[in-house]
């Protein structure tokens, strides 16, 4: 069995991206296991090992089909923060708002990936997707950090997709196994006047 889940990664440019990724590596106890902004579309799942070729393939063409005509660029905008309660500890997070083309994209990954989990495996899906900003184990440390996330991330805010793609469980350890959809970075007119000859 292989356990996997489709996320979306987000450009380390721009305001927004500085801000996550200075607050986390202040805050956030585990920072170094993952330092690279990204959300998950599902919560992980697990498929039989022979089936993750057409899971792939399925994939691929799925979100092409929604961005296709969008490849040079698409961003995520977040309205405040959240905090999500589980067993233990607290996840303290950005809360997304999706377009419509993501919205009906997302539902449209979850669909599939259901599709190819073996029924005598129980799934639990997420209610909520969400950006992380750390993860706590103590009401006091949550509500020192809250504080200043509410400051830090109070104006609504947008990212910059740079690509979706599949992730999978090693050792206990996501690595990105595939690329499933990659956006082009917005370029701006001004960036290369420096290398214009005339």
């Amino acid at each position: 069995m292989t356990k996997l889940f489709v996320g979306i990664n987000f450009s380390n440019k721009g305001l927004l991206s500085r801000k996550i990724f200075g607050f986390r590596k202040r805050f956030d106890p585990k920072f170094n296991h993952y330092s690279f902004a990204h959300m998950a579309m599902l919560a992980p799942f697990e498929i039989y090992d022979d089936e993750l070729e057409d899971l792939t393939e399925n994939l691929k063409e799925e979100i092409d089909s929604f961005f296709y005509d969008k490849k040079n660029g698409l961003s995520l905008s977040f309205t405040g923060v959240g905090v999500h309660e589980h067993k233990r500890k607290k996840l303290l997070y950005l809360n997304p708002n999706y377009c419509s083309d993501l919205d009906f994209c997302s539902e449209a990954v979850v669909d599939i990936c259901k599709s190819f989990i073996p029924k005598s495996i129980k799934y639990k899906e997420n209610k909520k997707q969400f950006l992380p900003l750390g993860v706590f184990y103590h009401d006091n440390d949550l509500i020192e950090v809250m504080e200043c996330a509410q400051v830090e991330f109070k104006n609504n805010s947008e990212l910059p997709i740079q690509s979706i793609s599949l992730y999978e469980n090693k050792f206990g350890i996501w690595v990105e196994r595939e690329v499933l959809f990659s956006f082009e970075e917005n370029q701006s007119p001004f960036l290369n006047l420096g290398q214009q000859h005339i």
